[in-house]
């Protein structure tokens, strides 16, 4: 029989199979391993300094916490109108924009019915048979009463117009005004000219005006928002200085502006 070893000898070392090798570098069983992100582990070291960049987990965490100022957008409106959210402020533009788009509607509507202007279907100059009428201006005004002779004591608005002659020979005129039902209001205006002039003034220009109306204001601002049909200025045209009623022919026909003087 071959004798035991010594244990002192220094060629067999004294083996602990209980304990193991408290110092060694053997790696653990895998079975009792931990679980391990491939991320981090490929990161390395370098982890440590990356949470302290804004890029972080950390840094964001932050953020959305609240350490993070508000957007000067965000700051600069509600500092325009405190206390409100934006939800508020909001419903409160499009309701500006609303109430402006409706004054506007409103305005263009009202002065869109309200008519100015002084032009006429009429092409000027007009030829008759010994005239040519240069231009003829209708308009409203009030009455005179010490001027206007023969206006119905209840008008207070009458239709006048201003009648220009270009070129004549002698001849007469005849002017009658009438209401949108087509009736002959008030008395009808003649005058004669002779050589381009009208013989009562003297000048190539005459004022008319009709002796009816409108009684008030009201009915003239129906007028003007063209709430009623326009009146109406019939021209006729007679030979001579004094010629009988049936030889008047009508040379022009123009409305009445809603012109005021």
């Amino acid at each position: 029989m071959d004798p035991l070893p010594d244990k002192d000898s220094p060629k067999h070392p004294e083996s602990h199979p209980e304990t193991g090798d408290l110092g060694g570098k053997s790696t653990p069983h895998p079975a009792i391993l931990p679980d391990s992100d491939p991320s981090q582990e490929s990161t390395g070291a370098g982890s440590g300094a990356d949470a302290d960049t804004p890029g972080s987990s950390e840094s964001i965490g932050e953020e959305t916490i609240g350490l993070k100022p508000a957007t000067p957008a965000t700051g600069e409106a509600f500092s325009l109108i405190p206390g409100c959210s934006r939800r508020d402020v909001i419903w409160l533009s499009a309701l500006g924009l609303a109430i402006i788009a409706v004054a506007i509607i409103a305005l263009s509507l009202f002065f869109g019915n309200i008519n100015t202007s002084t032009k006429s279907a009429v092409d000027f100059p007009v030829r008759g048979e010994s005239l040519v009428i240069s231009k003829i201006e209708t308009y409203w005004r009030k009455v005179d009463r010490e001027e206007d002779i023969g206006v119905q004591l209840n008008i207070n608005f009458i239709p006048a117009a201003q009648i220009i002659l270009k070129s004549s020979d002698v001849g007469s005129l005849r002017f009658f005004f009438e209401n949108p039902k087509g009736d002959i209001v008030g008395d009808s205006v003649t005058l004669s000219f002779s050589g381009g002039v009208f013989s009562d003034t003297g000048k190539d220009t005459a004022d008319i005006h009709c002796t009816g109306g409108f009684a008030g204001l009201g009915d003239y601002n129906d007028y003007l928002t063209e709430q009623v049909h326009f009146w109406s200025l019939v021209v006729k045209e007679g030979a001579g200085t004094q010629p009988e009623g049936k030889d008047f022919n009508e040379i022009v026909r123009i409305r009445i502006s809603p012109k005021r003087r």
